[in-house]
């Protein structure tokens, strides 16, 4: 039972960590200047897009989680 414990943690972890990198690069896509070979308006769609996209994998997560939490909670009484 512990090894899944660690499992799920560990998921999680790297899940919420994926999530952030996704929001970060978003974030970074929309303020910085580097992109200029592109049009300011489809890079400011795009980290838009990947920003939702992030949110959206972040709502994701957290109702996974606590789904599973509901679970644990049942099984163990």
């Amino acid at each position: 039972m512990v090894k899944k414990d660690y499992l799920a943690w560990g998921k999680l972890t790297l899940g919420i960590m994926k999530v952030l990198l996704i929001i970060i690069l978003g974030f970074y896509i929309l303020l910085s200047p580097t992109a200029s070979h592109m049009p300011r308006h489809f890079s400011t769609i795009f980290a838009v897009v990947i920003i939702a996209y992030g949110i959206y994998r972040s709502i994701n997560i957290v109702q996974k989680y606590k789904h599973k939490e509901e679970d644990y909670k049942e099984d163990t009484l």
